[in-house]
Formats: structure tokens, C-alpha cells, sequence
């Protein structure tokens, strides 16, 4: 057994109850842990994924483009990072912030890696992490604990700790990407896939429901919209509006989709997401000046107001009202690699930027809610009162990397759908509505995933 430093001798001794007990303290409801090869340490980092958006149950922050010297060739290289709140559990129960802590992806390998996440904290297990001491030791096991808004905690096992040869003979053992899951005793839900199973077959059976939401606070309140099939749904899974860019039921993203009958799903259309414009007219001019440049009169003769909407397909034509066409700069067709500084373009007849999305920005939107996710039936009626009634044929996507999701725009199957518009125009205080969407046909949904099945919620439950 490797020499044990005094700072870190604790972490040698630990048991498994005693890593339950200190991370459930600090307010873990779930538990990853990942068995670490002899490179992971200081000077090689930590590899955990090799796309951002498999990393979903791990929050973090906004994703950014920085130069990186590169380790392998010594050249400068274009990298995404999105910063951790990350905190090493002390021996005394107390968390110890590692300000430094970030997530590096490496899209041109690709790999995400786990990186500074020892500076700026006196009670790092810097010892087991150092190449000169135990940093190239093979059995020591992190463990992540999250579910505790945006924080992760952190403790490292040296191999000869009990709670490691414990963890060692846990079975059985769920994944998760290069983790795997340690249920923690009293807050262990089973497998997530299964309740979510029985929840949804459930939903079904109560057939029409009133149209609701849960706010903020876990009120349930009605819902009017002509959209509310997604937030009804969600009250139904108790799942609230929160600030937090997490999937949403067990680590599942869980999306409603209109059709005629829920009892036969056919194709429908399906709002992935609604990212604003990061550069171009839209943001540097203002919504304003965009609309007057690019907006058309209203088609349906209501006055003063302007609209911007239409389908926008990658390598199509300029759009006939608005002039404008959409281009994926920085992505190789056909090999799912991109460039860290491309950017998906809607450009006018003089190939000015009219909107532009970044690939950091569209990361950052896709990197949590699309790893695993579920589309869900919703069939709606308006009378005696908007309802609906949620169907048990259910399309899975699973393996959500960002080079799917942009050889899909490429090929014109996921599309930019806009809904912006502007009243009272003519007056000092004209009325703005932003509505950004991507969309995609759900036949074509198995495009954006590793892989995808149609399952029937309530035989998956066994109910």
C-alpha cells in the first residue's frame, strides 16, 4: 500500500456509510462514482465523457470558447469550458469550494475532462491526484454527489479504503456514461427508466386531464397557452419551474408532442429547444431595427405590426418575405466534427449576419437536456376546458452529441422556426415577442441520438 500523507489519511479509513452519510449532509440526492485509470490526475486531468451533453445529471455552468495549448501536439487549440460550483467534502463533514473547478471539452478528440479541481482548496486530496505521490495509482474511485441545485461534491477513495472495496462489490451497478450510479440507502428511488415508466403509463390512464402547471413555488395553477401539453405534463410528474438547466425526471428530459390521437402517435412536430441569437443585427442593432430590416407586414391584415417567421432549412434559399437564408459554418459533412468557432448563420442577400448562433451558445443549450430524453403523445380538446390525455407509446432518444444535432441541421431535417413579432410598430412603445425555435419532425428524432426506441410506457412498467 502507497505511503498515506496525515491530510488525507482520514479518506484511507473512511467507510461506505460514512460517504453517505457526509455527502447526503451536504445535500446529495444521487451519487456517480468513476473507477480512475493511472492518467487521471493533476497533469492529465480527469476524462469523464466524450461530448458535453452526456454529462447532463452533472450541472454546470455557461459554456465558453477559450485557446488552449495543447498537450499532445503543443499547439494552440480552440476549447469549450463550463465552470463547476464544485466542493471537496472535509474530514469534519464541512465542503471545501474549489473555485477553479470547470469541465474542458475537447471537441477535435472529442473528450470532456475535469480539470483544476484541486487549486484555491486547502483540503483537496491533492495527494492522491499527484504524480510524485499517489496520482498514478489505479483503483482509487471518485465519487460525485449532485441533486443539490448547482452544486457537486466531491470525495476521492484511495484503493485501500474500505468504503472502496465496498463500492468494489456493490451490485448491481447502473450506468451512466463512464459512471456509475450508488443509490444512497433512504433516498434510493430504484432505476430511474422504470419510474418514469410507471409514471408515464399512470398519466395514461387518467385520460384527460385539465390543462395546468406547476409554478415556482409547487402551486398548481391553470395554464391556457395553446403549448401547455409540455407543462402540464411536467405537473403531472411534479416536476415545478426552476431556474436550474437540469434534465427533468430522474435524469430524463421529458417532452410532450401534439398529435391528433394519442392512442395513434404519428409523425408530429417537435420544439427542441429556443436558443436567442448570440451575434448579428438581431443582437447588435436591437429587435427593433432587425424587425424593420428583415420583419414583413402582418399576413392576416391586423395593422401596425410586423412579423418575422417562416422555415429556415440549412443550404436552402433565401426566404421569400424576409430575404434571409440559413448556413452552418465550421461543420464536416459527413463527419460529425466541428470547428469550436462555428456558428449556424441566417444571412441576407449581402451575406450580412442577420442572426447568428454560436456552437458555445448551442452547447450550452443542448449539453443538459438532451442526453436522455423521452417524447410523449399529447392529444389536445378545448372543450369543456383545454384538456389532455397523454399516450403509452413512447419514442426514446439516448446519446445526444452536439455533432448529431448539427449534421441533423446540416441536412435540413432539424429547422429554425421563428414566431417574432412587433405591435404598434408606429408608436413610441411598440410591443416585442422573441420566439427562437429549432424544430425537428419526430420521424426524424432518431437522427439526434446514439440510439432510439418506441417502447410502450405501461408493459416497460409491468402495470
Amino acid at each position: 500500500m502507497a505511503r498515506v500523507d496525515d491530510q488525507n489519511k482520514w479518506l484511507s479509513e473512511i467507510d461506505l456509510a460514512t460517504v453517505f452519510r457526509l455527502l447526503k449532509d451536504n445535500g446529495a440526492t444521487e451519487l456517480l462514482y468513476k473507477v480512475l485509470p493511472r492518467n487521471a490526475n493533476s497533469k492529465n486531468q480527469v476524462y469523464l465523457a466524450p461530448d458535453l451533453s452526456q454529462l447532463g445529471k452533472i450541472p454546470s455552468g455557461e459554456v465558453t470558447l477559450h485557446e488552449s495549448t495543447s498537450q499532445k501536439g503543443g499547439g494552440v487549440e480552440a476549447v469549450f469550458r463550463s465552470a463547476l460550483d464544485f466542493y471537496w467534502i472535509r474530514s469534519d463533514g464541512r465542503a471545501c469550494h474549489a473555485p477553479d473547478a470547470k469541465l474542458i471539452f475537447y471537441p477535435q478528440y472529442p473528450e470532456v475532462r475535469f480539470s483544476g479541481f484541486l487549486r484555491s482548496c486547502s483540503d483537496a486530496p491533492s495527494s492522491l491526484y499527484d504524480k510524485g505521490k499517489r496520482g498514478e495509482e489505479s483503483g482509487r474511485i471518485l465519487v460525485l454527489g449532485v441533486g443539490n441545485g448547482t452544486k457537486v461534491l466531491g470525495i476521492t477513495l484511495p484503493p485501500e479504503s474500505p468504503a472502496a472495496r465496498e463500492v468494489g462489490a456493490y451490485h448491481p451497478r447502473d450506468e451512466y456514461g463512464v459512471f456509475f450510479i450508488l443509490p444512497i440507502p433512504g433516498l434510493a428511488k430504484g432505476d430511474g427508466f422504470l419510474e418514469l415508466m410507471q409514471k408515464l403509463c399512470s398519466i395514461h390512464r387518467r385520460d384527460w386531464v385539465p390543462s395546468r402547471r406547476l409554478d415556482k413555488n409547487g402551486v398548481l395553477v391553470s395554464c391556457n397557452a395553446p403549448n401547455c401539453n409540455g407543462n402540464t405534463l411536467e405537473s403531472l410528474l411534479g416536476i415545478r419551474s426552476n431556474g436550474y438547466s437540469q434534465p427533468d425526471f430522474r435524469g430524463w428530459e421529458v417532452k410532450a408532442r401534439n398529435v391528433p390521437d394519442s392512442s395513434k402517435p404519428g409523425a408530429s412536430v417537435v420544439t427542441l429547444f429556443t436558443p436567442e441569437p448570440t451575434a448579428g443585427v438581431y443582437v447588435q442593432d436591437g429587435l427593433l431595427a432587425f424587425m424593420r430590416r428583415y420583419g414583413y407586414a402582418d399576413t392576416k391584415g391586423r395593422t401596425d405590426r410586423l412579423n418575422f417567421g417562416g422555415v429556415y432549412r440549412a443550404n436552402g434559399t433565401a426566404h421569400a418575405r424576409t430575404n434571409l437564408r440559413m448556413v452552418v459554418d465550421g461543420f464536416k459533412t459527413g463527419e460529425r466534427k466541428y470547428s469550436p468557432t462555428g456558428a449556424i448563420r441566417m444571412l441576407d442577400r449581402d451575406d450580412k449576419e442577420a442572426m447568428v448562433w454560436s456552437f458555445a451558445k448551442l452547447i450550452d443549450h443542448w449539453k443538459t437536456k438532451h442526453a436522455h430524453a423521452a417524447f410523449i403523445p399529447a392529444q389536445q380538446r378545448l372543450t369543456p376546458e383545454r384538456q389532455y390525455r397523454y399516450g403509452r407509446s413512447i419514442l426514446l432518444g439516448e446519446g445526444a452529441e452536439f455533432g448529431l444535432f448539427l449534421a441533423a441541421v446540416d441536412a435540413g431535417k432539424v429547422y429554425y422556426d421563428p414566431g417574432v413579432k412587433v405591435e404598434k410598430v408606429s408608436t413610441g412603445k411598440p410591443v416585442t415577442k422573441r420566439r427562437s425555435q429549432f424544430r425537428v419532425n419526430s420521424k426524424d428524432i432518431p437522427m439526434l441520438y446514439a440510439s432510439s426506441r418506441v417502447v410502450d410506457a405501461c408493459k416497460e412498467a409491468g402495470c
